[in-house]
């Protein structure tokens, strides 16, 4: 059996060490949980049988040979290096991250020295052995359309001395996906994943808020000179971050099955 650490301990890492066991219980087990908040981290390890850990030394120091990501992309730039260099792959849920180009540039250049591996999740959305097929043909273009509640972009940097409408439609942003990222940290992981597979660095980027609704959708728009693609994708958010997407944890937990199983899918 694998070992598993998890580096952060919110909502998505309680979602994913809590439904790990039933899904991966055969190949993988979580052997340490890290985060800042220490009593978190010892709350959740000691729900899944594991230690928390009070730094990400002391989580290396058991030799995880995958460290699955929840904490954030502050977190992916101080630690995803020494992850790698530590031997472990690293399973990347804040993508958002990797839209420094110099920066993912660095981690696959530290990756292959190590012979290591980073696995982007698909997150709230799928499709993204599509997005790769797009990336391969070439020149693909690319739109996706974010629809959330207007609690999902208050607090973010972007909406800074800005207001969101509580009773109205509102278009909050519409630009590129690289001040997407930057305006909205915790929002958009889906257009930089979107972005990062089809290798559209000039992808467009749609932001709606739409009081009322419980569910977030996006719809990705894919074309090229050979094809054209549109999917569409809803689900719940979580309820304790809605800037998230519940099932993204779940995609996390799909991505170390298909690893594991002899079976997979692309």
């Amino acid at each position: 059996m694998k070992k598993l650490a998890v580096l952060g301990c919110g909502a998505q890492s309680q979602i994913f060490c809590l439904n790990a066991p039933k899904h991966l219980g055969n190949d993988y087990f979580v052997t340490s949980v890290c985060a800042k908040n220490h009593e978190h981290a010892v709350e959740l390890a000691n729900r899944v049988g594991g230690r928390a850990a009070y730094t990400v030394d002391d989580m290396l120091e058991l030799a995880p040979d995958i460290v699955v990501e929840f904490a954030g992309i502050e977190a992916v730039e101080m630690y995803a290096e020494e992850i790698l260099e530590a031997g472990a792959d690293l399973v990347i849920s804040s993508v958002g991250a990797l839209d420094d180009e110099k920066f993912r540039d660095h981690l696959v250049r530290v990756a292959r020295q190590y012979e290591r591996k980073i696995y982007i999740t698909s997150g709230a959305i799928g499709g993204m052995d599509l997005m790769e097929t797009y990336a391969v043909v070439g020149n693909p273009k690319v739109q996706i359309e974010s629809i959330k509640p207007p609690e999902s972009y208050i607090g973010t940097p972007y909406m800074e001395g800005k207001t969101v409408s509580q009773t109205e439609e509102q278009l909050i942003f519409d630009g590129n996906v690289h001040d997407a990222i930057r305006g909205f940290p915790r929002n958009v992981n889906v257009s930089v994943a979107t972005a990062l597979a089809t290798e559209a660095t000039d992808a467009k980027v749609r932001l709606i808020s739409k009081p009322g609704i419980t569910e977030v959708s996006h719809r990705i728009t894919l074309s090229n000179d050979i094809m054209h693609s549109e999917l569409f994708f809803v689900s719940q958010p979580d309820p304790e971050n809605k800037k998230n997407s519940k099932s993204s944890a779940y995609s996390v937990i799909a991505l170390l099955k298909n690893l594991a199983s002899p079976l997979t899918f692309f």
